[in-house]
């Protein structure tokens, strides 16, 4: 299990380090000896941490705790990146729905919208059903509408469309 990062303790052998302690004071330039005696009665480790700098700087802290601090906030950029990703939500409906399940569609969406994400709203046909595809469309727009009641949540991003038998048309939240 070798563990990589910068050299620290006994990995350090120089004749001239500069030190700092753990709140990035200096404490001089002295033998990486005698700085890991410091470090040792203080409990703590000696780390190089600009080996190119002359003489090289090292600091005496807790590396397994700088470790897991640095971990943390790597955990944390990716959770940020993860947060900021937008997603595309799909909500089907036909074009003859019932009321109550377009409030709770209406809902959704705007929940949806109001979190970021964009919403493709999809309207399927079967069979002779293709002759009612203006009632889709105007589902479609008085849906846009309906979004757009309270507070502007929605912008369209292009015009309902046919793919197949479906009719499908995506919203953008406001940005």
């Amino acid at each position: 299990n070798m563990d990589t990062g910068p050299p620290r303790n006994e990995d350090i052998d120089l004749p001239e380090v500069r030190v700092i302690d753990e709140d990035k004071a200096p404490v001089g330039v002295m033998s990486s000896a005698e700085a890991q005696e410091i470090a040792d009665e203080a409990g703590l480790d000696l780390v190089m941490f600009s080996p190119e700098a002359n003489p090289p700087v090292c600091r005496i802290m807790n590396y397994s705790k700088y470790k897991y601090e640095q971990e943390k906030k790597q955990r944390e950029t990716r959770k940020r990146a993860a947060a900021t990703r937008i997603e595309v939500k799909e909500l089907k409906m036909r074009y003859n729905i019932d009321s109550h399940d377009y409030m709770v569609r209406l809902k959704a969406a705007k929940k949806f919208l109001d979190g970021g994400d964009r919403v493709k709203l999809v309207c399927q046909f079967r069979g002779r059903e293709n002759e009612f595809r203006d009632m889709g469309r105007d589902m479609f727009m008085k849906f846009v509408d309906d979004c757009n009641s309270d507070e502007d949540l929605c912008t369209l991003e292009g015009n309902p469309s046919m793919e197949g038998n479906r009719m499908v048309m995506v919203l953008g939240p406001v940005k």
